[in-house]
This record gives C-alpha cells, structure tokens and sequence, in this order.
C-alpha cells in the first residue's frame, strides 16, 4: 500500500462529495479574518461562522461594527479571494470558487444572535472579550 499525502486525501475527498470543497474554502475564509481586518479590529471582533454563505462576527462595540460596516466590501473581496495576493479557493477541477462569503452579519456577544439555524438557535456564548 503506498502511503498518499494528505493533500491527495482531500482532493479525493472533493471529488467525491462536491460540498465538501465549499466548506474547505468557508473555513478558509473564517480562518483569514483577523489578516482581512487587521489585528486592532480583530481584538474588538471575532468571526464565529459561515452558515448559509453569511459570515457571522461578534463585535464587541457599535463604533467598531460601524467600521466594520463601512469596510464590508474590501473584507469581503479579501475573505473571497479577489484582493490581490496568494488567496484562492480551487474546486477538485482547480475551478476558483466566487463569492465563498456572500454577507457579513455583526451580532452583539452580550444579546446574542436573531437567527435560527436547522441546529436550532445560536447558544449565547460567554464573553470571549477581556
């Protein structure tokens, strides 16, 4: 049995279940807040998770969900992919993926979210702010 590296596991992987390429580049996606916003809003934020193409962010404070607000598109275009720079997401058939991250949503951590998801509601989350 010859030993396969783990980038060919999860190409394979892709192949076989499609969604599967779209949750990589999701979580991709939310793993790149903190470079898309810098460090200094990212102490006040945190993205929590992508459901339904929208990206949800705790923020911390109304002034900086108003930056937040006002940048949208430039945090979208570099959670996409469409900044300039090495940030792709590439389907098995190294087709780029577009618009990974379609809405951002700022919630307050202290009320908690107005969504309700097929896992039923958002949990109130401690205070991850210090």
């Amino acid at each position: 049995m010859q030993l396969q590296s783990l980038f060919e596991i999860i190409r394979k992987v892709q192949e076989k279940h499609p969604s599967f390429a779209t949750r990589m580049a999701e979580a991709q996606a939310l793993g790149r807040w903190e470079t898309a916003v810098g460090l200094m809003i990212a102490k006040h934020s945190k993205a929590i998770r992508v459901y339904d193409s929208i990206l949800w962010v705790e923020v911390e404070h109304p002034i900086w969900r108003s930056e937040l607000h006002y940048r949208k598109k430039q945090i979208l275009d570099i959670l996409n992919g469409k900044a300039p720079g090495p940030i792709t997401f590439l389907t098995p058939e190294n087709q780029l993926l577009k618009d990974i991250i379609k809405d951002i949503q700022y919630i307050d951590p202290k009320s908690g979210p107005k969504l309700s998801t097929p896992w039923g509601k958002f949990k109130k989350r401690k205070k991850f702010f210090k």
